[in-house]
């Protein structure tokens, strides 16, 4: 039996075990993985929602676009503040309540976001609303992956990360919709009210994560609940094993503890390269484009191509990751993302024509972009119940500092030219592939679980 599967059983009971991992994927499972997924859209479509308002905000402030950069790079570093706080706070007071709070946290903010009068009162509010963006991935990560049978977990994963692009695809047409009759203010009060109302929904009807409630023996009452409702034979088997201790409380320390070490410091490797390289190309693709002489239209096809090609890249990782397992197939992806990044930097330098350059920004696209949701997968797999949530929120809010450092580095190889900016990306994504390989806790592929 594979080491994950084994500390399940001792730490969370048979009976958890085998209805939620091994069990029928039920109704009541199906529908708290939508609503989980349904916060990372709204997650996507709240983070999208300043670029596209940023050029009425310009129009209406009389402001440059470049008053707009403390509200950018300010955002990322609070995202990455809530990632942080709210992932340890996941496996202290619960996934729920944690998911609960960012989601009202930036609702309220980007209401008040709506009502700004100025660059002050905009910047308060949407740095509030950061720290709740950040806060909500590591608890509905954890939820997703909780409430989903092994069978299909790490599918659900990665197709659920690859609904926040489908967030900021709505903000887009949501903002084509409202912008020309009704102005900014609007924007902000539909992207507010929206997480205010799935907040409701949640509460209503999500459970904790049966896990987390499996370690708190004083709310045992609504484990059993929950093992009604997925028809396990034994609610007795629902908690904690009789005569174990209750799960330490885990800190951010724990992760860098006995074997949790190896694990921990190569996820943080593997968010930070991918997301270093994943943001260098968002911000500063377009502007490295107009350098190289093409024009406006051009610069948007090309990074329109290597996101969608980064779609593609994750659906095609979520179909495969549970039958083959993470190792191969994420290593695949991260070699050729490097070679992507090479054979894209050979079209610039040759001066090739558009259609080579949008398929090789695909081609880097599919690999680079295609590879960051399956690392939730991995992270969710790497970790105990006690910690899954810290251990996400750790991972994700390094990898989240590489965005910030993105913005700085990206502006330096665009003067540097292509050849700094493709080797740049190459060696990002080789360096990740390194920490995949010395990754000792992968997903396992089905051949390896037995199914």
């Amino acid at each position: 039996m594979p080491r994950g599967r084994a500390v399940q059983v001792v730490r969370d009971g048979v009976s958890l075990r085998y209805a939620l991992d091994d069990g029928p994927w039920t109704r009541f499972q199906k529908q708290a993985g939508i609503l989980a997924i349904l916060a990372v859209v709204l997650d996507g479509f709240d983070i999208q929602l300043i670029g596209v308002a940023i050029p009425a905000l310009m129009k209406a402030w009389s402001l440059p676009r470049e008053a707009f950069v403390p509200v950018l790079g300010l955002g990322l570093v609070a995202m990455s503040v809530g990632t942080a706080i709210n992932g340890w706070l996941g496996d202290r007071i619960g996934r729920k309540a944690t998911l609960l709070a960012s989601m009202v946290v930036f609702g309220l903010g980007t209401l008040a976001s709506a009502f700004a009068g100025g660059m002050t009162l905009f910047l308060a509010s949407r740095l509030v609303a950061s720290v709740g963006l950040g806060g909500a991935m590591p608890s509905a990560v954890a939820l997703l992956s909780e409430f989903t049978p092994v069978r299909r977990r790490s599918f659900m994963v990665t197709f659920g990360m690859i609904c926040t692009p489908v967030g900021g695809v709505m903000a887009g047409l949501v903002a084509a919709w409202l912008l020309p009759a009704h102005g900014w203010p609007a924007l902000f009060l539909v992207g507010g009210a929206l997480p205010l109302v799935l907040a409701l929904v949640i509460a209503a009807v999500l459970p904790e994560s049966p896990q987390f409630l499996a370690t708190r023996p004083a709310r045992r009452a609504e484990l059993e609940r929950i093992a009604r409702r997925l028809g396990a034979a034994d609610a007795g088997g629902f908690g904690p094993i009789a005569g174990q201790a209750p799960v330490a409380k885990a800190g951010y320390g724990a992760l860098l503890q006995g074997e949790e070490r190896l694990p921990s410091i190569m996820l943080c490797v593997q968010f930070l390269g991918v997301l270093t390289a994943a943001y260098t190309v968002f911000n500063w693709l377009p502007v490295f484009s107009v350098s190289r002489g093409l024009d406006m239209a051009a610069a948007g096809t090309l990074l329109a191509a290597f996101n969608f090609g980064g779609m593609g890249g994750a659906l095609i990782g979520a179909l495969l990751i549970d039958r083959t397992g993470s190792r191969k197939l994420t290593l695949t992806f991260g070699i050729g993302g490097a070679l992507g990044c090479l054979l894209t930097l050979a079209a610039f330098a040759a001066g090739a024509s558009m259609p080579v350059l949008v398929a090789g920004l695909a081609l880097a696209g599919l690999f680079i972009a295609g590879l960051q949701p399956m690392l939730f997968a991995i992270a969710a797999n790497a970790y105990p119940a006690s910690m899954r949530s810290t251990g996400i929120g750790a991972a994700l809010a390094i990898g989240r500092f590489g965005a910030i450092a993105s913005s700085f580095i990206g502006a330096m190889l665009v003067g540097a030219g292509a050849g700094a900016f493709f080797v740049f990306l190459c060696t990002m994504m080789l360096i990740v592939t390194g920490a995949l390989w010395f990754m000792p806790r992968h997903v396992p592929g089905r051949s390896q679980t037995g199914e």
